[in-house]
Parts: C-alpha cells; structure tokens; sequence
C-alpha cells in the first residue's frame, strides 16, 4: 500500500496545513467520481464500513492509551441514553451535540492512536485513509 499521507497535502514551503475544508472538497470530488460511474452509495458504504472497523480494531488494540478508549466507551454510552445536553426534539440543535460528541471521541481515539497504528490497522483504500486522517487530525 503506498504512503496515503502522500495525497493528503502538507505544509511544505509556505503551503498551509489542509482544513476540514479542503478535506470535504476532496470527499466530494471522490463521491464525483464514483457517481459517474454509478457508485456513489458504494463508495459512503465502504467507507463508512472501513470506518467502523477501524474504530473497533483501535477499540480493542493494546498501543492505543486507555483514557481514550474510555472517553470513547463514554461517547458510545451517551449516544444510547436517553439523556442529552441539549434535546433531541429540537431540530438541527438536538442531533448536533450527538454529533459533537462522537467527533471528539473519534478525534481523541485516533490522535491517542497515532499514524503507525492507523496506517496499520486500516483496511480500506488509500484514498479513504487519507481523508480518514485528515478529518481526525493525524499527522505523520
């Protein structure tokens, strides 16, 4: 597999570091892509999917500090309980916090991680792992 952190631009020589931004400009030319070729849905699948297995394997993996992987059990326990700092009925407002909180979680995993165990754990493309990066915060 080559170095995904290749195609995620850096801050070499008076370039800025990539934002969020750049990273959904990105996303959304990949999901270009495959929906000229029909394959939109595939491609939020499978990366979705990596995701998700990602997250378990740093759920489970001995290198990655244990605070984060208890801030993250505290993320996945608010998701389910009935409890939230601010109510699900009111609208965009109610999901945000949800989503704030998983964010944070996944962040501090992942930066708790580091690039060597991510890099190594991964099991999707190049491409999603650079973007996976990226929105996390990782860098080499």
């Amino acid at each position: 597999m080559a170095d995904p952190m290749s195609m995620v631009p850096g801050p070499p020589r008076g370039r800025r570091r990539e934002t969020i931004g750049d990273a959904l400009r990105r996303v959304q030319s990949m999901r270009d892509r495959e929906t000229e070729s029909g394959n939109a849905a595939v491609w939020v699948l499978r990366i979705v999917g990596d995701v998700i297995l990602l997250l378990k394997d740093l759920a489970t993996d001995s290198r990655v500090p244990r605070s984060d992987k208890i801030v993250a059990g505290i993320a996945a326990a608010y998701l389910v309980t009935p409890v939230d700092l601010v109510p699900d009925w009111i609208p965009v407002f109610g999901q945000a916090d949800d989503l704030a909180v998983v964010m944070f979680a996944v962040r501090r995993l992942m930066a708790g991680a580091g690039y060597d165990v991510i890099y190594e754990l991964w099991r999707g493309t190049d491409e999603g792992l650079a973007l996976v990066l990226t929105l996390a915060g990782v860098e080499k």
